[in-house]
């Protein structure tokens, strides 16, 4: 049997070794890609507004925090708002005032690491934190059944994920991606599967959310691809589905009036969209 040179040998040892330094440095680099962290915090809240801070604990200790509008009426139902990833939760308080005057009820949950709040953001992370925005929601006396899940961008994946294990009223997912590695494979190619640790994987797990599900995209989105907000509408049986024309990612004009519209009508059982 024929030895190999040793310098063979260690230029193969090196080379794996500069491999594997190379993905550990990828993966590090789209974990800060997909969790940019804002940390603009809530203002304290004027006198007449109509919302407060919410301050709640996790599962693993971390305290939290979130923006409360209560609903006009006991009935109706309140709207646990996940953002995106390159925003803050408080960035959204003009959407929940609109949604507010709607007659929702509104929590803006903020993610750990984000907001100046305590905490690394992950996958695992986000899916405690979402938990412990529910949880807060029931001590304030609302059952899941009197919750809508909403999630934008990379809070749709913490709403499919929270609507597979809770029975919630409805899901509504804007601008929602098929998962974290598809949405790598977009820049990574066939590394995606190895870099990006953060599956969010919500293509898989939308066909067990049992509650009502409205899905919208813009037609023009220009970060996540119309085209997986289609697959991710076609793999949940009698999900609507609405394309926005002209909508971009970040560039949603009327986005208030449109979930507004879109939540009364799955609550009302209307059919799924054409």
């Amino acid at each position: 049997m024929r030895r190999r040179p040793a310098g063979t040998v260690g230029f193969v040892a090196a080379s794996v070794a500069l491999a594997a330094l190379a993905v550990v440095m990828l993966t590090a680099l789209a974990r800060s890609v997909i969790f940019p962290a804002s940390q603009a915090s809530f203002p304290e809240p004027r006198e007449g507004e109509g919302w407060s801070v919410a301050r709640y604990p996790t599962a693993d200790g971390l305290r939290l925090a979130g923006a409360f509008f209560p609903p006009a009426a006991p009935a109706r139902p309140v709207l646990l708002y996940f953002h995106g990833n390159a925003e803050a939760a408080s960035q959204n308080l003009p959407l929940a005032e609109a949604l507010r005057v709607r007659g929702f009820g509104v929590l803006l949950a903020e993610y750990r690491g984000y907001g100046s709040l305590p905490g690394s953001p992950s996958e695992e992370g986000l899916y405690a934190d979402g938990e412990a925005a529910l949880a807060e929601l029931g001590r304030r006396g609302f059952r899941p059944s009197d919750v809508v899940l909403v999630g934008r961008s990379l809070g749709s994946g913490v709403a499919v994920e929270l609507a597979t294990r809770h029975p919630v009223a409805a899901v509504a997912l804007v601008s929602a991606y098929t998962s974290l590695v598809d949405m790598g494979r977009i820049v990574a190619g066939p590394l995606a599967p190895l870099v990006v640790r953060d599956r969010f994987d919500s293509l898989a797990k939308i066909v067990r959310v049992s509650s009502p599900v409205v899905l919208v995209h813009g037609t023009r989105d220009d970060v996540v691809p119309v085209e997986m907000g289609r697959r991710l509408a076609a793999a949940r049986r009698g999900a609507r589905y609405v394309e926005v024309p002209g909508a971009t990612h970040n560039d949603f004009p009327g986005l208030s009036d449109l979930l507004a519209r879109e939540v009364e009508g799955l609550l009302a059982g209307a059919p799924p969209a054409p």
